[in-house]
This record gives structure tokens, sequence and C-alpha cells, in this order.
């Protein structure tokens, strides 16, 4: 069984990886965990570069051929990530591989010859977290609709037609004020991320997400294989 620490944004992150990720590559001889970033417990966001590679290196050393990924948002990021400066000039659908290009440059420019950069595999979402759980509409909606006093099949429609506008999910959205999670709280304001995230993708699956998320999907796609 394959070896595999995701150093994730936050808790919806982390609990996204236990219940809907780490479930799903076990079956592909993968174990998957979750860990957070920096040496104290932290409420989520983005903390600088240096930090964060400093916890991949550091996760690549505890163990031998242990492979490290990550999950962390593009817009929240600090402009001291490799990468992250110059992505915002790219189309929306570049900008994740833009980053992790330079994020992976940057690993295996300080890891030197005792690690070998193939078990470093970055993952940046475009937007947040909420932005998967746009994969299928009715299960949003029916889950969030006894928290608001819109009914499910309004609820659905409005969010689909968001998806619509946007193209597809992980495009939603490219304005700070209209995020995925902006777009839900306007209509759900007791949408509460760390809970019902996590919930809502486990409900949705990973297999609807990654037929809605072609980013998301390429990431996946690499992890299924690192179980030999």
């Amino acid at each position: 069984m394959s070896d595999l620490a995701v150093i994730v944004e936050g808790q919806t992150e982390q609990t996204f990886v236990r219940d809907v990720l780490a479930p799903h590559l076990r079956t592909f001889g993968v174990k998957a965990w979750a860990r957070l970033p920096g040496r104290v417990h932290r409420r989520g966001g983005v903390p600088a570069w240096e930090v964060v590679r400093g916890d991949i290196l550091r996760t690549l050393r505890e163990r031998r051929g242990r492979y490290c990924t990550t999950m962390f948002d593009f817009y929240a990021m600090p402009l001291d990530w490799p990468g992250r400066r110059d992505a915002s000039g790219r189309i929306v659908s570049e900008r994740g591989g833009f980053v992790e290009a330079a994020l992976l440059r940057d690993v295996a420019e300080r890891a030197g010859d005792d690690l070998n950069p193939a078990l470093f595999i970055p993952y940046v979402q475009v937007h947040e977290f909420e932005a998967v759980i746009f994969s299928n509409v009715e299960v949003l909606s029916a889950t969030l609709s006894p928290l608001c006093r819109t009914s499910r099949d309004k609820l659905a429609a409005i969010f689909g037609s968001i998806v619509a506008e946007a193209g597809e999910p992980e495009a939603i959205d490219d304005r700070p004020e209209y995020a995925p999670s902006k777009r839900i709280l306007s209509q759900v304001p007791a949408y509460r991320k760390a809970l019902y995230g996590p919930m809502i993708a486990n409900r949705i699956g990973i297999q609807a997400i990654r037929g809605a998320c072609r980013h998301f999907n390429t990431w996946l796609e690499r992890l299924e294989t690192l179980g030999g």
C-alpha cells in the first residue's frame, strides 16, 4: 500500500480527504491521509509558501518512498507562492496547472539530490472547495434546502444557472465576491463550509465530481496510479 500525505488548506479539505478521497484511493492500493500546514493548529487559510514548502519537504523525508500532494485554493494564496502572480494573467483553466508546475520546480530545487521529485504531486484548486460540490446541483440543493426558505427545485435552478453561466463548476467564479461559497451563502445563509461541504461531496460521490471537474480529474487519475 503506497503512502500518500495530502497537505491541505483547512479542516474542510481535511475531512474531504478522510471521507471521500481516501476510501476511493484505498481501492487502488493507496493510503491517503491529510495534514494541515504549520507546526501548530490553524483555522484554515493559506500560509506563506516558505511554511508549506517546509512541510512538504519534511513530510517527504519522514518516510522513504512516501508521496506528497497538496490541496490549496489559488485565489487564497499569498503572492509569494511560485507562479501565483504570473498565473493571474492566464485563463482560468490554465491557472492551477501553471502554479502546480512552478511549485514542483521550487520543491525539486530545494530538495536537492536526496529526494525524488516524482514523489511530489502538487494540486491547486483554481477556486475554493465549494466548486466541486456544484458538480451535482440536485444533491447540493436537496441537502441545503431544509436550511433556508427556498424550495429544493428552485434552489437547484438557481445553482444550475450559476454553473451554466460559468461553463463548469471549476470556473465558478472569477471574482472573489462571487466565489462558490459566496454564491451558496447568498441563498443559504446557514451554510457552514466545514460541516456541509464534505457531507455534500460525499453524497455526490467522487465519480460525479471527477466527471464535472476536469482539473480535479487529472489530479485524481495521477493519484490512482501511485498504488502500482
